[in-house]
């Protein structure tokens, strides 16, 4: 079965590969058309993104890692919902390991449990 498998997954990569080797097509040269200048036109600043409170991005990360596991609990139910919160997954982490210095001994064993639980997500609930 398993080289059954891995024989089907060669032939696919070989195939994929060689559909991405063919030859490129080659486009005619567009036309040249005059146009009137463009004038740029300066658009605002955006005001900076505000910055949240480590404990703030901590209870967000602790609802999120709940949410998240709560999905994959009813994920044959609601697949979007788990697909959606799993994209996010990365980046959540991202933004916690940035605050993470500045939580206290506290914080950080909450911050572990969260981790912990998206982990075990990650992995499949084993």
């Amino acid at each position: 079965m398993k080289r059954m498998s891995v024989l089907l997954f060669t032939a696919a990569l070989m195939v994929s590969l060689a559909a991405c080797n063919g030859a490129k097509k080659t486009e005619a040269p567009a036309e040249v058309i005059e146009s009137a200048p463009v004038e740029v036109v300066a658009e605002p600043e955006t005001p900076p993104a505000v910055q949240k409170a480590p404990d703030e991005i901590l209870k967000e990360f602790q609802a999120f890692a709940k949410e998240y596991a709560e999905a994959f609990n009813n994920a044959s139910k609601d697949p979007q919902k788990f697909i959606g919160l799993a994209n996010q997954v990365n980046q959540k982490l991202a933004d916690v390991e940035q605050i993470k210095e500045e939580l206290n001994s506290k914080q950080l064993k909450e911050l572990q449990k969260a981790k912990d639980l998206v982990i075990k997500v990650n992995k499949g609930g084993q």
